[in-house]
């Protein structure tokens, strides 16, 4: 589910082929209401998730989330770095 069949981590895909992702680049633009829209829709799941899991659930979920936002942050800064060069 994670990966594809080559073994790779297939999260690029997941996100262009995610509704949400597609509503609101429809126009090529993202504004400041679809930002806090997405926010409201992941703080809700956020939500609804801690009520559902387990203690020991939620922490593996939010170390996920903090490890993706970890390599999401340096996956960035990399990429800055590499246009001044």
């Amino acid at each position: 589910m994670f990966f594809n069949q080559d073994g790779v981590l297939n999260i690029d895909e997941a996100v262009a082929e995610n509704p949400s992702f597609k509503k609101i680049m429809e126009d090529g633009i993202v504004t400041e209401q679809e930002l806090e829209t997405q926010t409201q829709k992941v703080i809700s799941i956020l939500q609804e998730m801690d009520k559902k899991y387990s203690d020991e659930q939620l922490a593996e979920i939010k170390e996920l989330l903090t490890e993706a936002s970890v390599l999401y942050a340096v996956y960035n800064i990399h990429s800055l770095q590499q246009i001044d060069k």
